[in-house]
């Protein structure tokens, strides 16, 4: 399998849908219900992929081998991003806006995080699109 080809349309078509469920979830639904429910699906859904590539036999190691710190952070942060989206569109953010807000912050935070933590390097042409990103964000959130 080429996970280089199929990841991008793999996290797009799962954000469309994370996205489009997340709008549609019931305003008198408990967000955390609703999360630890969505991750028992997932849970679920990872044994049942364990089972289906055979990885499950590496269990043992990988978890031996695995950095829990990191595991932790992601495992907290996941949890804030799912509780972040509820809350923005049950408070009235818009579908169309919201995602776009968000991501152009993330991105281009995630850009210099990468230029100074990880020496990656910008160009010109990356500043210019940092830039153009943040200008979108104040147009399209203008009223």
């Amino acid at each position: 399998m080429n996970w280089h080809t199929l990841s991008l349309p793999l996290i797009i078509v799962s954000a469309l849908i994370y996205h489009l469920s997340q709008k549609s979830i019931p305003k008198e639904a408990s967000p955390l219900i609703v999360i630890l429910s969505a991750y028992g699906v997932a849970i679920m859904t990872c044994l049942a992929l364990l089972l289906a590539t055979g990885e499950i036999k590496r269990g043992a190691e990988l978890l031996h081998n695995q950095n829990w710190v990191l595991v932790v952070l992601i495992g907290l942060t996941a949890v804030g991003v799912e509780l972040g989206f509820l809350y923005a569109y049950r408070t009235g953010w818009n579908i169309s806006t919201a995602s776009i807000t968000i991501g152009a912050f993330t991105t281009t935070s995630l850009a210099l995080i990468g230029t100074l933590w990880f020496k990656e390097q910008l160009t010109p042409l990356n500043i210019v699109g940092m830039v153009l990103c943040l200008v979108g964000v104040i147009c399209i959130n203008t009223k």
